[in-house]
């Protein structure tokens, strides 16, 4: 995981929508990513932007709707949410004495 990268809520938002998107296989629109971030539109496709050109997230055109573009994680956003996913909860874990699994 990237020690330096700071990210904002929104960000954060984006990334999770887009890791739990990745796990039920549901392609997502920008728009929806978007609306993920509960930002206004232009400051999430800022984020959105912002989070493709640091190589954790990927855009596609969408098969079915030539108007659309998809987006979702690449293997370095899944393995960056995935590992503050698996941090937060050993942490709590810890916290906890061991009591879950």
């Amino acid at each position: 995981m990237a020690s330096d990268l700071r990210l904002v809520s929104a960000q954060w938002s984006i990334l999770l929508d887009l890791f739990i998107s990745a796990f039920e296989r549901r392609a997502v629109p920008t728009g929806d990513a978007c609306l993920a971030s509960s930002a206004p539109h232009s400051t999430a496709l800022r984020h959105l932007i912002f989070l493709m050109d640091a190589g954790y997230v990927t855009r596609v055109p969408d098969p079915d709707d030539a108007r659309r573009t998809l987006v979702g994680l690449t293997s370095k956003g899944v393995e960056l949410v995935g590992g503050c996913l698996q941090a937060e909860f050993d942490a709590l874990k810890a916290a906890l004495g061991g009591r879950i699994d």
